[in-house]
């Protein structure tokens, strides 16, 4: 990296996060347009590239200095309300194959600012009473968001497969389900989960709660779209079930419903069928 795009980057790093600037910069960037349209003191519009390169630059500072660098509360709740709002303006019902940046905004701020949450969450909490910025995004919801957020997105490739294979004699039902905007954004969506998890008996309790603890089984499947989401889907799981025997508990006590055909195992004239009597899944010739 160059001195002028490092010192660039440490330049909007302080004035976003050490003097808390980020909601007045993100507003003043916005388009002229934006601002005409706009509701109060935030652009409640379209994101456009100026956002997406601020949030991109502080990610990398972020990243590549997480020791030397501190993040406020204000700041870690302000890239929550980005990702939030970019969730409600992306289009879902088409897939951009390109990790970040991808050229199209609002899916570049909906990423980095994931990208951002996950490093967030991953800080451990201060010795003394300071409340870590990890915690208030707890208490604003920030787990119940995600675990909403992925439920709504079509299913792991994998998943997806299997699916389709076990439908062959059926007619599909119409989806609703949201496509993944681009490569890795499910990955980094059940990243910050993980690390919202780690050593947290309250968010292990809240994710078997919310039902969520298949659904971040689910995530343990290698997905071509979504590069080290098995990766990531596993550490998830391992942070959910450490320490915490209610979660154990449930866990244990799943049974499959039903049979799940993957590519892999119909080439070799193979499907798994499930046990009526044990409720564990067998291998049968086709």
């Amino acid at each position: 990296m160059g001195h002028d795009e490092e010192w660039l980057e440490w330049l909007l790093f302080k004035i976003c996060v050490e003097e808390q600037k980020f909601e007045t910069l993100f507003v003043a960037l916005c388009s002229r347009n934006d601002a005409e349209h706009s509701d109060g003191d935030e652009c409640k519009t379209e994101f456009n590239a100026k956002h997406a390169y601020l949030l991109g630059k502080l990610s990398k500072c972020l990243a590549n200095r997480p020791k030397e660098v501190s993040v406020s509360i204000s700041f870690a709740l302000d890239i929550f309300n980005a990702q939030k709002h970019a969730a409600e303006i992306v289009d879902f019902t088409c897939r951009v194959n390109s990790p970040l940046p991808t050229g199209h905004p609002a899916i570049d701020v909906l990423g980095y600012s994931l990208v951002l949450l996950k490093d967030i969450c991953a800080w451990e909490s201060p010795p003394s009473d300071t409340q870590a910025p990890v915690d208030s995004l707890m208490q604003t919801g920030l787990v119940k968001h995600l675990l909403t957020y992925l439920r709504e997105l079509e299913p792991p490739s994998m998943i997806r497969k299997s699916m389709a294979r076990g439908q062959e004699d059926h007619q599909p039902a119409k989806g609703t389900a949201k496509v993944c905007p681009n490569n890795r954004n499910r990955r980094d969506v059940v990243a910050v989960i993980a690390n919202c998890l780690h050593r947290s008996k309250k968010v292990q309790d809240e994710v078997r709660h919310l039902d969520g603890i298949i659904l971040l089984l689910q995530q343990c499947v290698v997905d071509e779209e979504n590069p080290y989401l098995r990766e990531w889907g596993l550490f998830a799981v391992k942070n959910l079930l450490e320490g915490n025997e209610e979660n154990q508990k449930e866990v244990s006590g799943l049974k499959m419903q039903e049979a799940v055909i993957t590519p892999e195992i119909a080439d070799i004239g193979l499907r798994v069928e499930i046990d009526k009597e044990t409720g564990h899944p067998k291998l049968v010739n086709n």
